[in-house]
C-alpha cells in the first residue's frame, strides 16, 4: 500500500519543478544583468506592505442531469468570510481561514495546517443560470448548486 500524499506537499513540489524549470529557460535565453542590493540599516523606516500569500482552494466539479456541482472544504472559515462571485461562465470563492488566538506559542511541533486568506477562480465548462444559482455548507462542505442554462427553451413574443 502506497502512502498518498497531501495536497499542499504536491502542490510545493509542483512549484518547486516549475521554478526549476523556468530558471533553467530564463538562464539560456535571458543574458546576465547586475543586482543593485540595498541593505537597510535599523534606522531606516520600511512602510513596505509584504503581500499575504493567498492560498488555492481544492475543488470538485461535476455535472448531473441539469446543473453544474461544485464543492469545496472550507472548514474553520465563518460563513461571513466566504465571498462566492458567479458569473454566466466563471465563478471565484474568496475567503480567509483564522487561527484561534489561544495565546502565545512558544514552540511549533507541527503546522500542516493553512491558516490566511485563499482564493479560487474557475471558468464554466458551461453556461450557468445565476438566478437559480444556490450554496450550501453542511459539516465544512461548501456545496455550490449551478443550474445549467437551457438552450432549447423557447417562448412566443407577441408584437406590442
Amino acid at each position: 500500500m502506497t502512502k498518498k500524499k497531501n495536497f499542499f506537499k504536491k502542490l510545493a513540489e509542483s512549484v518547486q519543478q516549475l521554478r526549476s524549470d523556468n530558471y533553467d529557460e530564463y538562464e539560456e535565453e535571458t543574458p546576465q544583468k547586475e543586482v543593485n542590493i540595498h541593505i537597510q540599516s535599523p534606522e531606516e523606516e520600511s512602510y513596505e506592505e509584504y503581500e499575504e500569500e493567498v492560498g488555492e482552494l481544492a475543488i470538485d466539479m461535476y455535472r448531473i442531469e441539469n446543473a453544474l456541482i461544485l464543492q469545496t472544504m472550507i472548514a474553520g472559515v465563518q460563513k461571513n468570510d466566504i465571498d462566492i462571485t458567479l458569473t454566466r461562465d466563471s465563478l471565484t470563492i474568496e475567503g480567509a481561514r483564522r487561527r484561534e488566538d489561544l495565546g502565545e506559542v512558544y514552540e511549533e511541533y507541527f503546522q500542516e495546517l493553512y491558516w490566511g486568506p485563499f482564493e479560487r477562480s474557475i471558468a464554466l465548462p458551461e453556461e450557468v443560470d445565476i438566478e437559480e444559482a444556490e450554496a450550501h455548507e453542511h459539516h465544512g462542505l461548501l456545496t455550490i448548486i449551478l443550474p445549467l442554462v437551457d438552450k432549447h427553451k423557447r417562448t412566443h413574443l407577441k408584437i406590442k
